[in-house]
């Protein structure tokens, strides 16, 4: 009994050292980044941090009540990975070696190596909740808020590079606006397409996304 007790603590400390892992990149990440105060509005960096937290709350309380919490930080945080690699990314002057070595490799860490650390996590250590459609539709909660918070900002006058909102796929104030279709006005600022639309797109994107990474979770839990 105690020799299993014994490998039962080892087989969990190799695995905390994944949540380590995220918990330190974070913090680097956050320490290069720190005299860009505005970066704190970018969903990248606040997706980072809520991962960060959770896996920090899970390292302290190994509390199962937090599983439907993380599920929605890993799907942030994934969102945030996939949206950089493949929209934001192409789009940074000088390509994607510039993009990922800003801010000595923060930009690295906040859009590749967290990310992957902490899907990792997941579906390692989280895999085996018995999760439900609540803890599936609470997964789309943190980037409404977000999208909420970023208005709020935007009404008071805060401004992204003089857009009216972080990213060109949110920017309101281009010329297609909430509903419109401009595809010419393409650009850095815009994505020629009404935000209303990519709200759309985007919320159905994490539902499909959220939808296979259970999958995957469930496959690998069948397997162990």
């Amino acid at each position: 009994m105690a020799l299993r007790k014994l490998q039962k603590s080892i087989k969990q400390g190799r695995r905390d050292w994944i949540k380590i892992g995220v918990i330190l990149t974070t913090v680097y990440s956050m320490v290069c980044m720190w005299h860009w105060k505005i970066g704190l509005t970018y969903f990248t960096e606040l997706s980072n941090l809520f991962a960060a937290g959770v896996v920090l709350a899970q390292l302290i309380t190994r509390s199962r009540k937090l599983w439907p919490v993380k599920f929605a930080a890993v799907l942030s945080i994934t969102v945030t990975f996939l949206v950089y690699l493949l929209v934001l990314a192409p789009l940074t002057p000088g390509g994607f070696i510039a993009a990922y070595q800003q801010d000595h490799y923060a930009s690295l860490m906040l859009h590749v190596i967290t990310p992957l650390l902490t899907i990792a996590d997941f579906l390692i250590n989280d895999g085996c909740y018995p999760w439900n459609i609540r803890h599936y539709l609470f997964s789309i909660v943190p980037p409404l808020v977000y999208f909420v918070f970023i208005l709020i900002l935007s009404v008071f006058g805060v401004r992204w590079h003089g857009m009216s909102a972080p990213y060109a796929f949110l920017n309101y104030a281009a010329p297609a606006g909430w509903f419109g279709f401009r595809p010419e006005t393409a650009g850095f600022t815009t994505m020629g397409v009404g935000v209303f639309y990519i709200m759309i797109f985007l919320v159905a994107a994490f539902l499909l996304l959220g939808r296979l990474l259970l999958f995957i979770s469930d496959k690998r839990n069948r397997k162990t």
